[in-house]
């Protein structure tokens, strides 16, 4: 996916600015230990909230590495192969990821809504509406993902059609 693209840029942009979440949940993480170990008052809030901003950095990671094909992988196999051979392999890659990414957009669209229409809480002592936050977050990044798979299978096809010509 292009780099310059305005999905690139937006995932770009919210990627860099969930990463400044892990600064945030460090700094009440240790105000929770004062609190906790200082004072003798611990807190309610801090382990809930870390909890739920963590969630959010791992969630919006999932598109922000994928835009550029930055995502793990174990490429012994890969780079043995032929550059054309590659290509295919990248293609089928796409495609099975592609495959994946509509079912799991759907699951948690499905999963969002229902927790949006019932209004789900955590149930703990300060009863958040993490899960409809969270829920609703993973199906708008799966959805991102699908989109940003659709346009890497165009690329690799295109890819391929030009190694051919």
């Amino acid at each position: 996916m292009s780099e310059n693209s305005v999905s690139a840029r937006t995932v770009g942009l919210l990627g860099n600015a969930a990463s400044y979440l892990f600064l945030i949940i460090v700094a009440i993480s240790a105000y929770e230990v004062l609190m906790r170990y200082a004072l003798g008052q611990p807190t309610v809030w801090v382990h809930e909230l870390s909890i739920a901003l963590a969630a959010t950095c791992f969630v919006i990671g999932g598109p922000y590495v994928h835009r550029s094909r930055r995502h793990i992988t174990i490429s012994y196999m890969y780079e043995k192969m032929s550059a054309q051979v590659q290509s295919w392999a990248r293609l089928l890659c796409s495609l099975l990821a592609l495959v994946f990414l509509v079912f799991l957009t759907y699951a948690t669209m499905l999963q969002g809504w229902q927790a949006l229409q019932h209004g789900e809480m955590t149930g703990t002592a300060l009863n958040w509406p993490i899960p409809v936050y969270l829920k609703s977050l993973f199906a708008v990044c799966a959805a991102l993902m699908t989109v940003q798979t659709a346009v890497h299978v165009i690329e690799d096809v295109a890819r391929i059609r030009n190694r051919d010509s």
